[in-house]
């Protein structure tokens, strides 16, 4: 059983990568990320409440290695453990996207990927920072 860092997230759910599988690639969280990890679970947590469905990661934390692998944006808040690609069950997902972009939660960037069929969040250390975009690609 993977030790939990928030109410529904695990820590296995925050490494984890099929493409790291893959590959080979160790997506290991270093010390100094952990809080702030253990943080956006935190904030997913209210994600998964306002949608009252279970979100299914897909991406979360990545290292410069994963991150490279992925064709992540170098300076990606996947790096940071700040960001999270996730798809929720069982709901639309152009649904739950407009839910969240409409709900008043606050977030740095909420962009929805309809062809690749996921979304992707997220959030600052300091709320008052975010920038409440929302975008699709």
């Amino acid at each position: 059983m993977s030790k939990k860092i928030s109410n529904y997230f695990s820590e296995k759910e925050s490494i984890k990568s099929s493409t790291g599988d893959r590959l080979g690639i160790k997506n290991i969280i270093p010390d100094n990320l952990k809080k702030t990890v253990a943080y956006t679970a935190a904030r997913m947590d209210t994600v998964r409440l306002l949608l009252n469905v279970p979100c299914t990661v897909n991406s979360f934390y990545r290292n410069q290695e994963l991150n490279n692998a992925v064709g992540g944006s170098r300076t990606s808040d996947h790096m940071q453990g700040k960001a999270v690609d996730f798809v929720p069950v069982g709901m639309n997902l152009r649904e739950a996207y407009n839910k969240i972009k409409n709900s008043g939660l606050s977030y740095d960037q909420l962009i929805i990927y309809p062809n690749q069929r996921f979304i992707h969040i997220s959030f600052q250390a300091d709320i008052t920072t975010e920038r409440k975009m929302a975008f699709e690609k």
